[in-house]
């Protein structure tokens, strides 16, 4: 099985490298280049028309989306353990939904406003209102590890979601030390072998930019 992974540094592909790597699966990495416009070629338009990342790759079929990319690693690695089982794969499932769909687009307006409103000098506004309701999830997600290393009994495929959430919000220098339990879940999470070799790979893409 042939699985390539199409990345962008610091966007959420790192959840399927990261998660790739915990499931101990031989991958090949393209680096999509957005600042050359290679999310636009006609030949990454085929892979996905939504021109984005991440894109998986299997065998010459892509798939996109991450919770699809996600579950589809956890089908097929399942000694992993990605996921854990019963209803609380469901729990799972919803949490990484909530993390794409609730706290993602609540981080991109930090890095380009002007997606969302157009009239001038608006910026500040744009940050300000989503980073309001960033703070609202950040805080039910601190209620969840309140006492707690992981979202469930083990490290599984949410906690690698909520990893790049945070640590994206880091990046922005938005102050995030009244979650103590979520900015200690981030330090467990940034300790695996598998955070470290996405960190390696990361600093070594960004120079190839």
């Amino acid at each position: 099985m042939q699985i390539t992974l199409h990345y962008f540094p610091m966007a959420c592909s790192l959840v399927p490298f990261v998660a790739l790597t915990e499931a101990g699966a031989e991958f090949d990495v393209e680096v999509v280049n957005f600042g050359k416009g290679d999310h636009m070629t006609p030949e990454y338009l085929k892979l996905n028309p939504k021109h984005k990342v991440p894109v998986l790759v299997v065998d010459g079929d892509p798939l996109t989306e991450n919770i699809a990319i996600q579950l589809w690693i956890a089908d097929h690695f399942e000694d992993a353990g990605l996921l854990p089982t019963g209803q609380d794969r469901y729990k799972a499932i919803s949490l990484m939904s909530w993390c794409a769909s609730g706290i993602h687009p609540t981080l991109t307006p930090n890095v380009a406003p002007q997606k969302y409103c157009d009239v001038p000098d608006t910026e500040d506004s744009v940050r300000a209102c989503a980073r309001k309701i960033m703070h609202e999830n950040f805080l039910i997600a601190e209620a969840l590890l309140d006492g707690r290393e992981w979202f469930f009994d083990g490290m599984t495929l949410p906690d690698v979601y909520f990893f790049w959430c945070f640590r994206r919000a880091k990046l922005f220098g938005i102050d995030l030390s009244m979650y103590p339990a979520c900015n200690a879940h981030f330090d467990r999470v940034a300790e695996r072998p598998s955070v470290a070799k996405l960190v390696s790979f990361e600093k070594e893409a960004l120079a190839g930019l």
